[in-house]
This record gives C-alpha cells, sequence and structure tokens, in this order.
C-alpha cells in the first residue's frame, strides 16, 4: 500500500502524492533540475545541499543505482519530488533502487504530484522553501513550517560537504569503449 505524502510551499500551495525513499519529514529550497538522465549524480552533488530537487522528465529510477556514478559519499539534496517513481530497475551495472537509496540516507521523497504545475510555479516565483513530510497530515501547518525555514543564503552549507582531507585521484581513466578504469600515461 502506498503511503501519502505532502509537499508544502511557503507560499501557501501544497501537494499530496506519495511517499518513496525515507519516512519523516525534510524541508529545504524548492529548485527544479530538466536532465532526462543522471538523477544519481544529482542526489549526490554538493551543489545541491540544503535543496530540495523537483525532476522535470516524468520518469525517475528506471536504471538504478550504481556504484560509478556516484558524486560524493553520500546523497547531498535534502529531498527529491519526481512525477513517477519507478522501483524496479533495468540497468546491468545497478545495485539497488533508488527507493533503496534514498531510504539508505534517509532522504525523504515524494512522488506522483503535479511536477509540471509545480516546476511552473517555481519558474515564476523563483526558488521557494518547502516541506516534504510523511507524519503532518495538516497542509496547513507544512505551510507554516515552510514560511519558517531559514533562507539558504544564509547557511553555511560549504562546510556540511567539504572533505575533511586532501586526497588524490589516481584511479585512471574509465575506457568507455572496453568498459575499465585504466591509467593512461601520455608521452610527449
Amino acid at each position: 500500500m502506498r503511503k501519502r505524502a505532502i509537499l508544502a510551499l511557503e507560499d501557501g500551495s501544497y501537494f499530496i502524492g506519495y511517499s518513496f525513499g525515507a519516512s519523516g519529514e525534510t524541508q529545504g529550497e524548492l529548485i527544479f533540475n530538466t536532465s532526462m538522465t543522471g538523477y544519481q549524480e544529482i542526489l549526490t552533488d554538493p551543489s545541491y545541499k540544503g535543496q530540495i530537487v523537483v525532476m522535470t522528465y516524468t520518469q525517475i529510477g528506471n536504471y538504478g543505482i550504481t556504484e560509478e556514478d556516484i558524486e560524493s559519499k553520500r546523497i547531498q539534496v535534502n529531498g527529491f519530488v519526481v512525477k513517477e517513481a519507478f522501483f524496479k530497475y533495468s540497468n546491468w551495472r545497478a545495485k539497488k533502487s533508488l527507493d533503496e537509496y534514498l531510504k539508505e540516507y534517509g532522504v525523504v521523497g515524494i512522488y506522483g504530484i503535479d511536477t509540471r504545475a509545480l516546476v511552473k510555479k517555481i519558474r515564476e516565483k523563483g526558488a521557494m522553501k518547502g516541506v516534504i513530510s510523511t507524519i503532518e497530515e495538516d497542509p496547513v501547518k507544512l505551510v507554516e513550517k515552510a514560511k519558517r525555514i531559514p533562507d539558504i543564503s544564509r547557511q553555511n552549507l560549504v562546510e556540511e560537504v567539504s572533505t575533511c582531507e586532501v586526497y588524490h585521484w589516481n584511479e585512471g581513466d574509465y575506457d568507455l569503449i572496453n568498459g575499465f578504469l585504466k591509467k593512461i600515461t601520455k608521452s610527449l
């Protein structure tokens, strides 16, 4: 049985859909991404810290999660919004589903809402603060929470996503033709 989730925005609007990923509540600045692929890279990109990402492409999760496509050590987004979430994947490299991955990192997601209307609202009004919840059932209370979220520009998110130590890339390059990592030496 699908669990209900609510996305409420600081402007007083809200969307009712279904939960995927972790149960609970999350908040952040709502922004959108127009990519058709690359949701795993988006989720783990440190530049999305503090934000709830809305995907404009309708079908997200169909190729699962692969170890090779992770951008950082953890999911960086605060929440994830999609039109249609896939719970089964078809990529031979995938090790888990998008739903499993979000649960692993405690990220709350919502699907089954009109993402076109949501993106249009964000496009016209600019990035807005919002809350996704599987706990609170009163959208009015969630709108009030959204209004009280601190502005993202006043948060030190760099400190949260920066590495603790210097590291060097010694892995080599990925050979797209043969499908393996190799050290490439250049001759002059």
